[in-house]
């Protein structure tokens, strides 16, 4: 295939569709922070692997027993055959998946240091995801609609409006996480957010997108637009925002007594991952938080987004 949609979609009706930001993750963890001047520094560890935000959380929607199938854009390369193999792996639905030959599979640089992480970022033939990918026939594939990744969609930021309009009408529920947007546009998100059910910003995206200074005040601001909004905030735990109410949850101790953090890299996927196949579920707002938690933290162990995620529903409060 050459950058064309398949010609049929599957038939099965999924629990959750995405639009992904397919990406090679290339992590490097060390003790110490790169330098210039062919500074040679010696690292700990690396890995190769699957990344993107929501092919991360994708492959921990599925290992959970959850059932999604992606589109998205990979090129025809090594990078683009595995990140192929490692969704089938988790038992996600790779068929919507765009190959173009010719061009570069996306790739992104993390550099984890002393608890923190710079990223690299070249987008590739993620640039190539373009509105024409979302066709009437979508809209009736899936019970809901993640949207992850918003802002390195580019070519989509405009569409996304009318297309949960469409989703919508039909029943579709729909969630967004929007990582990081490099440009410092926020308000380009700013239309969307009406018609999101589950809003999963960082505390630094919320602040962002709401133009506020503390967390209170973003996430209360942020919930008299959007219904629920959960506002992550890492070693600190989450906090949950609807109807004018807020509910702080800190990370319950017995999930971090012997933690031993190995690479940031994909928690905030995770925990989306576990809040949202848990919301679904139909799980009260603890048992959601508390599963995302558990996502989040297994996740923590190993370098990478998917090396450590969790794999059996089993281990979550349902």
């Amino acid at each position: 295939m050459n950058g064309n949609m398949p010609v049929s979609s599957p038939t099965f009706r999924f629990d959750i569709l995405a639009m992904a930001d397919l990406c090679f993750d290339i992590i490097i963890s060390g003790p110490d922070a790169p330098q210039f001047n062919q500074v040679e520094l010696l690292v700990d560890d690396y890995i190769i692997d699957l990344g993107g935000s929501v092919g991360i959380f994708a492959c921990q929607f599925a290992k959970l027993g959850g059932t999604i199938a992606l589109l998205g854009n990979v090129g025809k390369d090594i990078p683009g055959q595995i990140i192929i193999d490692r969704l089938k792996g988790a038992g996600v639905e790779t068929s919507l998946i765009s190959v173009y030959d010719g061009e570069k599979t996306a790739m992104g640089l993390n550099l984890f240091c002393k608890g923190d992480r710079a990223m690299l970022t070249c987008l590739g033939v993620m640039d190539q995801s373009i509105p024409a990918i979302f066709s009437a026939a979508l809209s009736h594939k899936a019970k809901h609609w993640h949207i992850g990744g918003y802002f390195l969609l580019r070519e989509l930021i405009h569409t996304w409006p009318v297309w949960v309009q469409t989703l919508k009408a039909q029943g579709v529920s729909i969630s967004l996480d929007t990582n990081w947007d490099p440009s410092g546009k926020w308000e380009n998100v700013y239309a969307l957010l009406p018609m999101i059910d589950i809003f999963l910003p960082n505390e630094a995206e919320a602040m962002a997108i709401s133009g506020k200074k503390n967390i209170t005040e973003a996430g209360l601001f942020l919930a008299e637009v959007c219904p629920l909004v959960v506002i992550k905030m890492g070693e600190q735990g989450a906090m949950v925002f609807k109807q004018g109410n807020e509910n702080y949850y800190p990370l319950p101790a017995s999930l971090t007594a012997a933690l031993h953090i190995v690479d940031t890299t994909g928690a905030g996927d995770n925990f989306d991952a576990g809040f949202i196949f848990s919301w679904l579920s139909g799980a009260a707002e603890s048992s959601c938080i508390e599963n995302a938690f558990r996502c989040a933290v297994s996740s923590l162990t190993g370098l990478g987004g998917i090396a450590k995620q969790i794999v059996n529903k089993t281990d979550l409060k349902l």
